[in-house]
Parts: structure tokens; C-alpha cells; sequence
């Protein structure tokens, strides 16, 4: 977050004045290219029995939007490039600063496919590890977040452009290689070596394009609606591997109940060497090896990472600044799983988590969901996109209620099951379900920063048999607009209201069957807030 200030201040302003900023174009920085679609990737590589090298030959099939492109723009990083062909021809190309470019040579009109193919080798600095796992023993696994797959395989290293993927992997015989999508064979290679070829028929982004390849003991343990569940488990934890993943079949079931049918060919959890505690690739999720404990303690991880699967692997996020999307939306719904399987106490438990991770970052820094200010990619891995970002999906669920909350869900996932997506996108398909504008909803959670600070101060009148509240909002941000509930409670009984409240200060008075002994606000924790409830004075 080191160049965000102006940007930030432009925004404020904007929401200042009633204004929406405008979230359309991109505003992440990468340089589309709006007149090129990448198809599909055929990544063949040679991993050798030892060292770090890898010799590769990737290729591409681009579809043309317009006429006329003369170079194809290629994210690649410092590996030896041996040679570039276009439709089968030797082209010229140019290698620097983590770029290649491709002359394409001659006219291309729209509609034409144009095949890339690029020879490569070396060592990636970065995207492709090769190394000792915690046994000791040699492996090979791609950690592509956000912008890393630039590093061992040529391509559009952003998520706007989705495509297919298959990779043809040669490897020592001993390794099971593990890749995104089905596997279609395996053929032993004289001497020693073996050739594994996956291929997912869906589009993913880059990020999730991945391969494993390690001394594995794969466990199977069953598969749901067709869709085969497998643990890849260095052989040390192959016991604790299949005890902290045992729930991930149940997870898949209530995932595909919930939401819509599973978007891939198979579901592998795979033991491995990421720098994060789970990362999502599509179909072949990575947790980080030192996560296999046997205690269970990842569960939550895991159920993140499967809710991943729909929401930034199938729908995706076509600009960074709307990773909320993807984290805010695999922070709920992994929740979400343990409200149906362990109760209202686990995800109330849950909840509770994420709103102290996001007060405490409020504290330090208050930002708003999507903040295009920030350059730093990871600095995106925030509690705002994460935390706030799942607890305004429950809020938006509390709103709309639940039928016409998991409705608007099932819509917004059948209709840009393997596309891409920007906030807009998510608030056009919740508002038609609910048949109301969410501008402003989305306009005060996402865009601003902050949220309610809230003091309530109540008094009863005996004679008139009436309680009186003033509500006040504290906060140096402007008003919230919120639905609120208000209990009143004596004994063992309660009495409710629901108010809607608009602007800083508030004042009501309610007909009560008998003085209450305590007066609470959001009795059901739906609202991101914090709230002070005293009675007399104020």
C-alpha cells in the first residue's frame, strides 16, 4: 500500500459526494489485450533427475477480436527462450524485462486462431520450486499467486483471460505427477522416466495452472456425482493427510448442493511446497506440507480452498482490486460448511474471527473492499478482501434473506460459470434476484471504508408503557444506512423491532408489554459494527 493516497482521496471524494467511482475498466495496472484471446496452453517439460532446470516447449492458440496485430505480447520470465515459432514458421521475437514478444508476420483478420509454439530452458527464479520436501526427498510444485507463472511457462499471467490447460510432463519414473483437470495416460519412458499427460477441459486463469510432482502415496477415497476425490500425501503423512481431509467429500456435496454442479474433472488435495496455507489451483489444491498434522486443525483451510473452486476458479475476478470475490467469498462459504455440519455455534465462532481480524486492520489503516490504490499485489491478502469482504456476504444475506440470498448465489455462478467478473456483475444479479437497486448496499460496504460505530441509549416511561431509544452513529465516516433489529428483553422473554436506519441520529419509541431488563442491538450479529447499548442519559 505505498502509492494509494491520492487514488484513495479521489475515491473518498467521489462517495462523498453520492457518487459511485467508476469500476468498469480496469484499474490494476495490467495491459489488456482486448484484441487477442488466448484459447488454450500445451505445456510439455523435462524435469531432470536432479538440479533445478527445466527444459520446455509451450503452445499457444490465440483467437484474434480485430484484424491487424503484428506482435503478440507474452509475460515470460529470465529462462533461456531457444525459439519461437507462428503456424509452424520460425518467428522473430524479442526477450526482456519479463516480456516476450512474438512478431506474428503478415496480416491476422478477426476470427483467425493463430498457434504460438516457444522452446525454453533454464532455472525459475520463481513460480516453479524444485526442491527437498520436510522428508528430505526431491520435489517438484508451481506456486503461481498472483503473477508468478510468468516464471516457468510463457503466457497472459492475469486472470481477464481464462483458458484451457494441459500439460505433458516428463519426470523421473518414481514421482507421481499431479496436474488441473483429468488424466489421460501415463507412458513409461526408457530410462527411468515417465511421461504424465492431464488436460481440463474448463478455462482457468493462470494462477491456477499448476503441476505436483513428488514421491506420493495417493489415497482415494471415494468421489461424489461422478467427480473421483484424491489425497496426494507424502508417504511420512499419508495417515494424518487422510485424517485432516476426510470431511473434503462432504464438503464437495454441500459446495455442489449449495451452490451448482462442480465445475471440474476431478477434486485432488495435494500435500506440497506453497507459500501459503492452501492455494486454490483449479481441481489440484496445494496446502502447505508442514499443514498435515492429523489433528484436523487445517479443516477450516480446507473447506476455503474447496469453496475456492466456484468462486475464483470458475467465476473469477477480472481485475485484482476485485479479489473480494474471491476471498470474501471462500472466507464465507468455507464458514458456511461448518454452519450445516457442526451448528450455528462453529460459524457464529467463525464469524466472530473474521470481524476482530477486520477491526484490528481497521485500527491500523482503514481502507475500503476495493481499493485501486493499492500496486502491490500482495498487498491485496488483506483483511478487508478476506474478512470484511465474507462478512458482507452475510450481511447481504441477512438483508435479502435466505432463500433469496442462495437463489441470487446459484444465479450469479450458472451465469458466469468459467468467465470473469467485476463487482458490478455480483450487484446486477443479487439486485434482480431481490427485485431491489443494492446501489447503495454495495456503495457503503465495498467502496467506503469503515462501518457503523453505534451508541444506543434507552430509557422506559411507566406511564405511557413505552420504551425510548436514541440511536446515534459515532463514526467519522458518514452515516450507514442499515436495517437494524432491536430486542427488548425480560426473563426469559423477548420482544423484537426492526427499524431502518438512515442518517446520524435517531430517535423511537416503542409500546412494550412491561419495562425490559436489557435492550440489545442486532441481537443476531448480521451487521459489521460495534456498538454501545447503556440505559438513562446520553
Amino acid at each position: 500500500m505505498k502509492k494509494w493516497i491520492v487514488k484513495w482521496i479521489v475515491s473518498a471524494a467521489l462517495l462523498l459526494w453520492g457518487l459511485t467511482p467508476e469500476i468498469g475498466a480496469a484499474s490494476d495496472g495490467y495491459p489488456r489485450l482486448d484484441d487477442v484471446d488466448i484459447l488454450h496452453y500445451r505445456i510439455q517439460l523435462e524435469i531432470g533427475e536432479s538440479g533445478r532446470a527445466i527444459q520446455g516447449e509451450t503452445t499457444i492458440l490465440a483467437e484474434m477480436q480485430a484484424g491487424g496485430r503484428d506482435v503478440l505480447p507474452l509475460d515470460l520470465g529470465p529462462l533461456t527462450v531457444d525459439g519461437v515459432t507462428v503456424e509452424g514458421k520460425n518467428a522473430a521475437f524479442a526477450h526482456r524485462d519479463n516480456r516476450l514478444n512474438i512478431t506474428l508476420g503478415g496480416g491476422t483478420a478477426e476470427g483467425d486462431t493463430v498457434t504460438v509454439i516457444v522452446s525454453y530452458r533454464g532455472e525459475p527464479v520463481d513460480g516453479l520450486f524444485i526442491q527437498a520436501n520436510k522428508f528430505g526427498d526431491r520435489s517438484v510444485f508451481a506456486d503461481n499467486w498472483p503473477n508468478r507463472a510468468r516464471h516457468w511457462f510463457p503466457g497472459v499471467d492475469h486472470p481477464y483471460d481464462k483458458a484451457t490447460v494441459e500439460f505433458i510432463v516428463t519426470a523421473p519414473a518414481a514421482y507421481d505427477v499431479v496436474a488441473n483437470g483429468r488424466m489421460l495416460e501415463t507412458t513409461a519412458v526408457p530410462p527411468g522416466r515417465k511421461r504424465t499427460h492431464w488436460k481440463t477441459d474448463a478455462p482457468i486463469p493462470t494462477y491456477c495452472m499448476v503441476i505436483g510432482a513428488a514421491r506420493f502415496s495417493v489415497v482415494r477415497p471415494g468421489s461424489w456425482q461422478g467427480i473421483p476425490v484424491s489425497y496426494y500425501l507424502f508417504p511420512g503423512d499419508r495417515d494424518a493427510g487422510t485424517e485432516d481431509f476426510s470431511r473434503s467429500t462432504d464438503m464437495l456435496a454441500f459446495y455442489t448442493d449449495l451452490i451448482g454442479p462442480y465445475p471440474y474433472a476431478k477434486l485432488a488435495l495435494v500435500q506440497s511446497s506453497t507459500r501459503f496455507g492452501g492455494m486454490e489451483n483449479a481441481s489440484a489444491i496445494f496446502f502447505s506440507e508442514h499443514s498435515i498434522t492429523g489433528t484436523k486443525r487445517n479443516e477450516a483451510v480446507v473447506a476455503h480452498e474447496i469453496a475456492h473452486q466456484w468462486f475464483g476458479d470458475s467465476v473469477t475476478e477480472s481485475d485484482w482490486h476485485h479479489l473480494w470475490l474471491s476471498e470474501g467469498f471462500a472466507t464465507y462459504f468455507g464458514a458456511l460448511f461448518f454452519e450445516e455440519a457442526d451448528g450455528d455455534e462453529r460459524f457464529h465462532e467463525m464469524l466472530a474471527r473474521s470481524r476482530s481480524g477486520y477491526f484490528d486492520a481497521n485500527r491500523r489503516a482503514p481502507a475500503p473492499i476495493l481499493n485501486p490504490g493499492i500496486t502491490d499485489l500482495f498487498d491485496l491478502l488483506n483483511a478487508y478482501n478476506y474478512s470484511k469482504g465474507g462478512l458482507v456476504l452475510h450481511m447481504l444475506r441477512g438483508l435479502m434473506g435466505d432463500e433469496a440470498f442462495f437463489a441470487g448465489i446459484r444465479d450469479f455462478y450458472a451465469k458466469f460459470r468459467d468467465q470473469t467478473v467485476l463487482t458490478r456483475d455480483f450487484q446486477s444479479v443479487m439486485a434482480t434476484r431481490l427485485g431491489e437497486d443494492l446501489g447503495w448496499f454495495f456503495d457503503q460496504w465495498i467502496y467506503r471504508a469503515g462501518h457503523p460505530v453505534v451508541e444506543v441509549n434507552w430509557s422506559w416511561d411507566d406511564q405511557r408503557g413505552e420504551v425510548s431509544l436514541r440511536l446515534r452513529q459515532t463514526q467519522p465516516q458518514e452515516p450507514f444506512r442499515m436495517p437494524v433489529t432491536l430486542a427488548f428483553e425480560e426473563g426469559d422473554r423477548q420482544q423484537r423491532r426492526q427499524v431502518e436506519v438512515l442518517g446520524r441520529t435517531h430517535e423511537y419509541r416503542f409500546k412494550l408489554d412491561g419495562p425490559p431488563e436489557e435492550v440489545l442491538i442486532d441481537p443476531d450479529s448480521w451487521l459489521l459494527m460495534e456498538a454501545r447499548v447503556r440505559q438513562g442519559g446520553g
